[in-house]
């Protein structure tokens, strides 16, 4: 009865599937042009660098539950042939280790794309945000390394601390948190003439999560304003995930991400999006 019921999901998976890959590959052509530069773009020979939007999963280990080790794998992505040949995809990798009061989480996060033979995008983000809780509060401390060709970043160093609430929270593993945090950002941009930024940056997450049978939604959204100009420096990014679980510890995974930056590298697109479908395995408490 199992083995009948998973192979009915999976039929049904199958099909949905093929019909979000079509939407998919239409929405990944260019993941960098959902919006075209305008005249608050910098030149990059002007006196101040641009920055470059954080990927949505940088918050995505923030709020891992429960006792002992957890760790979490999704691999997403497309490929079309014929007169546009594209390719992309995405890996992201969480794990945790718990003990009493304290959490111990880390994340790496891949993609990687292609279009008619050209680079468009490559992406690599490690994590790191350990955690002491009390009831529904945590005290965080982060760490952070980020590399995108698509951004136009050779690399950025980030390091910070915060604090989070949750909300709500209910049997079914729904949830709802908020969480704020102050970082120190370096971001070594990669274009001529070099570029160098170092700025504080608040982070403030809102996490939503629902669980109804063997569907699982989950929305995180942030807003990452300079300290010392909030109002003409900031990002926001959103990541949206409808994950169907199949079979015990995997699930099919809808995804799209979406980041806005005020001020781009020159060339650069301000708003970037992405939709894709994957798979995600789980394991551990």
């Amino acid at each position: 009865m199992t083995q009948r019921l998973f192979f009915r999901h999976l039929a049904g998976l199958l099909g949905l599937l093929f019909l979000f890959a079509g939407q998919a590959a239409r929405a990944q052509t260019d993941s960098t042009a959902t919006d075209s530069p305008d005249s608050t773009v910098v030149n990059s020979s002007g006196l101040t660098p641009p920055p470059a939007g954080l990927p949505s999963s940088e918050f995505e280990t923030y709020n891992i539950d429960g006792t002992g080790v957890r760790y979490t794998a999704a691999l997403t992505g497309l490929l079309t042939t014929g007169t546009v040949e594209r390719a992309y995809f995405n890996t992201s990798h969480t794990g945790s280790f718990a003990v009493k009061h304290w959490q111990f989480p880390a994340a790496a996060s891949y993609s990687y794309g292609r279009q008619s033979g050209s680079l468009r995008e490559r992406e690599l983000l490690l994590l790191a945000t350990p955690d002491y809780r009390i009831g529904k509060w945590k005290f965080y401390s982060l760490g952070e390394l980020e590399t995108s060709n698509l951004r136009a970043i050779d690399r950025r160093v980030i390091v910070g601390g915060g604090v989070g609430y949750q909300v709500y929270a209910d049997t079914t593993n729904s949830e709802v948190a908020l969480s704020t945090f102050l970082l120190d950002e370096n971001t070594y941009y990669d274009i001529e003439p070099a570029l160098h930024r170092h700025l504080a940056r608040n982070s403030t997450r809102l996490k939503l999560r629902l669980n109804r049978g063997v569907f699982n939604v989950s929305e995180l959204l942030f807003y990452q304003p300079a300290v010392r100009d909030p109002g003409g420096d900031y990002r926001l990014n959103s990541s949206t995930v409808v994950a169907f679980k199949i079979y015990q510890h995997l699930a099919l995974n809808l995804a799209y991400t979406f980041s806005y930056e005020s001020v781009v590298v020159q060339e650069r697109s301000r708003a970037n999006g992405t939709l894709s479908v994957g798979f995600a395995y789980s394991s551990g408490k």
